[in-house]
């Protein structure tokens, strides 16, 4: 008698490749540092909108590529779940993926709109806030694929001492 444990089917981690996905595309990173930068930078609400309209446009496209890059060349899907190793179901990298290009999306067309209703340079503080939620949430994402590439090298997480 099979058991569903036996057959049971998961997502593991092709830590190699996804690990190259993540050091190959540069300018995805450089895009989330230059966000960064808007929130804390002191220049002109107007220039301060029309970069972050520009840069937020940029990253959608670039978080578009690095998730569709990670899941074709990052995951195996149908791989048996081998037991007793203690790393994490990756399958939930990909659940996060769709989660984080929702909310990219959104607030994508949230500030393309003010943009076009002449209301983002009032409503900026509310854009970049809602930027930084994003920046929270996708470097958690980050932390986690980095878990799973370490666990699939099997390489334990460095422990600071604080």
């Amino acid at each position: 008698m099979l058991t569903v444990a036996a057959n049971a089917r998961t997502t593991i981690v092709n830590a190699a490749f996804l690990q190259e996905v993540k050091d190959s595309n540069v300018r995805l990173w450089s895009v989330l540092h230059e966000l960064r930068d808007l929130r804390v930078g002191n220049a002109e609400a107007r220039t301060l909108a029309h970069e972050l309209v520009e840069l937020m446009s940029e990253l959608r496209d670039s978080i578009a590529l690095e998730f569709s890059l990670e899941e074709t060349y990052g995951f195996i899907e149908g791989a048996a779940r081998i037991g007793g190793l203690g790393m994490p179901d990756a399958a939930k990298s990909k659940i996060q993926h769709r989660e984080l290009y929702l909310q990219l999306n959104e607030l994508c067309e949230q500030v393309e709109e003010a943009q076009y209703r002449g209301t983002i340079a009032r409503d900026l503080h509310l854009y970049l806030e809602s930027f930084k939620r994003f920046d929270q949430a996708m470097h958690a994402h980050e932390e986690f694929e980095s878990e799973l590439i370490r666990c699939a090298l099997g390489v334990r997480a460095q422990r600071t001492s604080q």
